[in-house]
């Protein structure tokens, strides 16, 4: 996946995470409480794509911090897009 295709599958997820927090507002649920949760495959398709440290792994307590880690720089909203592309990838 090239540069640009992956920062805008970021400000993607970006749009889901703020529609998400006005269904939390509206209904009290959350995506995964529904029949929306496969808008949380593209965060698999994103951490596929990530450096080799986000990926999956067998082991569940480094799969557990790989993902936090992973979820931490998607979820920053201090972050830019490309600033989380570059921490993401490189």
């Amino acid at each position: 996946m090239d540069k640009r295709d992956y920062i805008d599958l970021i400000k993607v997820a970006e749009a889901i995470m703020r529609l998400e927090r006005a269904c939390v507002c509206m209904t009290g649920c959350t995506f995964d409480e529904g029949e929306c949760y496969e808008v949380y495959f593209l965060w698999e398709v994103l951490r596929r794509n990530a450096a080799t440290r986000f990926h999956y792994t067998d082991d569940l307590d480094k799969d557990t911090s790989n993902y936090q880690e992973f979820m931490g720089i998607l979820k920053s909203e201090e972050l830019t897009a490309e600033e989380k592309y570059d921490r993401l990838v490189m």
